[in-house]
């Protein structure tokens, strides 16, 4: 056993050198199973591994009692409903070798005391169907999908499908239906209904992901028999053909922000023109740490994270434009001063499940930019100062492949140099950077 935390030992009793679990059962579970106290080996002499199997047969034992009191989900219903058909099942062709004179399972157990689910499953031991009331519905798929282990899972992600099954039900009427039921006619009524409501077609591709993501969990991991084929697959949305990317702001535009913003203090003040001088993404310039603020080759920079790697290549170094490095600094003296982990205390201050820092102050800007400037058809939004300062850059005469390692898009290299090559130097960096300025815009 690994050092550190000491294990918990808690029902679990050694005998020479195997771990037994070993638990006093409450009075459903006792009446159940015709026992006061439930011992069971967990074959290994291992304790973590003990501690294991103990901790997978108490979830099993506390499902057993949900089910017996009828407070069991649809999931736990369904489980059960599947191990005691297969446990049947396998009692049954016990019997079968054992001999001809061999008796029958049926004439050895009394139905009328087994618990209602057992019963069913008796019932259905010789038969491949399972009946409606023990299929897989979508909530069903979609809890087990959640709190599976196998895969971790972001929380923005769980809460995207959790909406896609919420939605495509409400589109069938229903509070759950069965996987099963779900037809390629009843989903095309479900992406006919979602662009009606205005939904565009890169949103609806993204509930059919999660939704496909659903089935394939409940056909491959739950092993639930289902139609050969995935109702949310192939539906030709080509949603990319759609997308509009962010316009650029205008000089007119970017003044007036500037305007808004200048008696604002903290990341109100520094955003915006940290945006406009350096093309960073919002969630980047939120998520910088005081540790993030670096000199390379004598140039100071952001250290920016571009997602999260496990390696320095992760991140970007972006060099600080003159107009706003005296401001960075001095937020970052401020920062210190306060103990503050994060460049800008009201990010840092910020506590989500998903860990972003850029929302709540995505929605700012959104509002900022709803008093302060004309949008006129166009697609505007913080993203637009990194579509600006590319633009700008390009338009100076510097080459892409020297824009892309400020702002951060594809490189288009070799893995061998993305992983090898660190760019151009620091001083060729930042001239491109200050090309960035307000006169080059019209």
């Amino acid at each position: 056993m690994a050092r550190g935390k000491p294990a918990d030992t808690r029902h679990l009793r050694q005998r020479g050198n195997v771990w037994f679990v070993q638990k006093r059962l409450s009075p459903t579970l006792a009446q159940h199973l015709g026992k006061k106290m439930f011992q069971q080996s967990t074959q290994t002499g291992d304790l973590d591994d003990a501690c294991r199997v103990r901790d997978r047969l108490l979830v099993e034992l506390s499902e057993l009692e949900a089910v017996l009191q009828g407070q069991a989900s649809p999931v736990q219903r369904r489980r059960h409903f599947m191990e005691s058909r297969e446990r049947f099942q396998e009692a049954e062709q016990a019997f079968r070798e054992a001999g001809p004179y061999a008796p029958y399972l049926l004439e050895i157990i009394d139905p009328e005391k087994l618990p209602e689910i057992e019963q069913d499953a008796l019932r259905y031991m010789d038969s491949t169907d399972t009946p409606e009331a023990y299929r897989l519905t979508f909530k069903g798929a979609l809890e087990d999908w959640q709190q599976s282990p196998l895969i971790e899972r972001k929380h923005s992600t769980r809460s995207k499908n959790a909406l896609a099954v919420h939605l495509f039900l409400d589109s069938l009427g229903k509070e759950d239906a069965s996987l099963a039921s779900a037809t390629r006619k009843k989903v095309r009524d479900f992406i006919t209904m979602q662009l009606g409501n205005g939904k565009t077609k890169q949103t609806v591709a993204n509930y059919l992901s999660g939704l496909s993501a659903i089935w394939r969990h409940a056909e491959y991991t739950m092993e639930e028999p289902l139609p050969a084929a995935n109702p949310f697959k192939g539906h030709s949305l080509n949603p990319k053909a759609t997308v509009k990317s962010y316009d650029q702001f205008t000089r007119t535009d970017v003044e007036a922000i500037f305007a808004a913003t200048e008696r604002e203090q903290g990341i109100f003040h520094l955003l915006p023109r940290l945006g406009f001088f350096t093309g960073a993404r919002l969630e980047e310039l939120c998520s910088l740490k005081t540790t993030d603020i670096i000199q390379q080759q004598g140039v100071w920079c952001l250290s920016v994270r571009e997602g999260k790697g496990k390696n320095s290549n992760a991140t970007r170094d972006v060099p600080l434009h003159p107009a706003v490095k005296p401001l960075v600094l001095e937020q970052l003296k401020h920062a210190k001063a306060v103990g503050s982990e994060y460049l800008f205390t009201e990010a840092g201050a910020t506590i989500r499940a998903d860990g972003k820092k850029g929302p709540k102050f995505s929605q700012w800007f959104s509002r900022l930019t709803g008093k302060t400037i004309p949008k006129e058809g166009r697609k505007l939004g913080f993203h637009s100062f990194r579509t600006t300062a590319i633009t700008i850059m390009l338009g100076a005469g510097y080459q892409e492949q020297l824009v892309v390692w400020i702002t951060g898009h594809e490189r288009g290299l070799t893995t061998a140099s993305k992983v090898y090559h660190r760019g151009p130097d620091f001083k060729t960096r930042l001239k491109a950077v200050e090309a960035i300025r307000l006169e080059a815009l019209q």
